[in-house]
Order: structure tokens, then sequence, then C-alpha cells
């Protein structure tokens, strides 16, 4: 069955609204809900059904109510009104008629594994439903792809964490070398710098010996001259 035949309703339209009689408070609106529906004025049919189960509860009701949500496509909706049909019958037709339209309304949701339980449901009910066991192949072949298309998807999803983590762990690689090599020019810099700062020192205090040298020189000079010339002789000059 391809997906545009796929919704077909096995309803209780009609059935529902029949079997109840003129006694009932809710045969009126059942009666114009059947009428609403089959026109395909759903939103109306919609009102209708609802006004009936103010009156009276009835799982057929339900299922009709389910239908209408379901044909508005409010597939949330109609599946949660399709689970109540369920819970709330004993009746294994209206119960498989259920499932089923519970199972459409998961299909066209792409929650194809809870299609596939529906459909499975309905055919414990009713073994000889051709179009569920149809729907049924339908759905396990979207899922298959769709399980595929997932593992796929999360291969891909690794295959760039894997990447992106071996980037990342290049990348501080990069910047520890980066960093030793300014660690590293930085301690030339400074051994350079150490080195001119002693090399300056050793200038400096050879320069000191030399002006002491030349001071001594040229204090004994000045003793001779004066030695010669009876001068007073100055103060000696402090060391350096």
């Amino acid at each position: 069955m391809d997906r545009s035949s796929f919704v077909g309703l096995l309803t209780l339209l009609i059935l529902g609204g029949a079997s109840t009689g003129w006694s009932q408070a809710d045969y009126p609106w059942l009666r114009t809900g059947d009428e609403l529906y089959v026109n395909r004025a759903y939103t109306d049919a919609e009102t209708a059904y609802r006004k009936a189960l103010e009156e009276k509860e009835k799982p057929t009701t339900a299922f009709n109510l389910g239908n209408t949500i379901y044909r508005q496509h409010r597939l949330p909706e109609a599946i949660t009104q399709y689970e109540n049909t369920i819970s709330s019958t004993k009746d294994t037709g209206i119960k498989a008629d259920a499932w089923y339209n519970l199972g459409n309304a998961h299909y066209h949701n792409q929650d194809f594994e809870k299609s596939v339980q529906a459909y499975k449901e309905s055919l414990k009910l009713r073994p000889e439903d051709e179009e569920a066991k149809k729907n049924l192949m339908l759905s396990l072949r979207q899922l298959r792809q769709q399980q595929q298309q997932q593992q796929q998807q999360e291969q891909e999803q690794k295959e760039k964490d894997k990447q992106q983590n071996q980037d990342q762990q290049q990348q501080p690689n990069s910047e520890q070398k980066e960093n030793q090599d300014q660690q590293q020019s930085s301690s030339q810099d400074q051994s350079k710098s150490e080195q001119e700062q002693q090399t300056r020192e050793e200038l400096s205090k050879e320069e000191a010996k030399e002006i002491l040298k030349a001071i001594e020189r040229e204090d004994q000079r000045v003793q001779e001259k004066l030695k010669k010339g009876n001068a007073k002789a100055l103060p000696p000059v402090k060391d350096w």
C-alpha cells in the first residue's frame, strides 16, 4: 500500500450512531457528527462528538472523535484519543480498529517503531486484516530506513568529534612549541643581557684599576717633585 492510501480508517461512525437509538441523549449529536464526518466537515463533526461524549461516555464515540482529530492532522491529540479508546473498552473489534488507526497516526508522525507495535496489536485481535498486514510491512521498511539513517548520522558525528579531538590535541602542541620558543628566546635574551652586564662590570673594574694606577703614578710624580723642592707633601689619596 502506498502512502497516499495509507490513511484508510476502519471507522465505526454509522454503527456507533445507529446502535444507540433515539432514547439516548447522545444520539442526536452522534448522528450529526456522522453526517458531518461523511461530508468532511471535520471541525464541526469534532464539536458534535464532544457534545455526545458530554451526554454519555462511549468507546465508539471516543473512537469517532479520534478520527475527526486525525483528519485535521492533529496527530498527538488523535494518538491520545485512540489510546483512551483502547483503555476504555473490552470490545475486540473496537480495540482492533483503534490500534489500526493508532498505527496510522504514529506512522504519519514518523514514529515508525510505535507504528509497528500498534499494527501488531491490531493483528493480534484481527489476524485476517490484510490492510493491517500491508501497513505493518510498510512501517517495518520505514523503520529500517530510519535506523540506517540514524546509524549513519551517528557515525558521521563520531568521525567529526574524532577530528575535532585531534585538532584540539594538535593545537596545544603548537601552542606549547610556541611557548617553548618564546621561553628559549627570552632565556637567550636574558643570558645575552647578563653577559653584556658582566662585560660592562668587567670594563668598569679595568677602567678603575687604570685610573687608580694613573693616580698613583701622578701622586708619585708629585711626591718626587716635592722632595726635590722641599715642599710640603700632599696627603695620599684614598684607595679606590
